[in-house]
């Protein structure tokens, strides 16, 4: 599916990458209070979802004049791409109903 950010970042996302135990394992990860282990599971699942074209066009995408693509900007940009992704889902699944 093609998944489309506020700031403008376009990416194709496989969806049923996110039924992967792997992804759903890191998924966890993300979602921690713990600044290390958010990374740890985002250095997963970002180039598992996106695949290694996709990621680098996220980090040039997110990256300042200078280059540096903050985790910051990389996750508030992956959130947003998970909650579109799983809009798409729900639609997906009411319209088949």
């Amino acid at each position: 599916m093609k998944i489309q950010t506020k700031s403008g970042f376009v990416c194709d996302v496989n969806e049923n990458k996110a039924k992967d135990w792997r992804f759903c394992k890191n998924l966890a990860k993300a979602d921690s209070n713990d600044e290390s282990t958010i990374i740890q599971g985002l250095a997963f699942i970002v180039p598992f979802l996106l695949g290694k074209d996709g990621e680098d066009a996220l980090m040039q995408h997110v990256s300042d004049e200078d280059g540096i693509a903050s985790t910051q900007r990389i996750l508030e940009e992956f959130k947003e791409i998970m909650n579109l992704m799983s809009e798409n889902i729900k639609k997906s699944q009411s319209s088949q109903e």
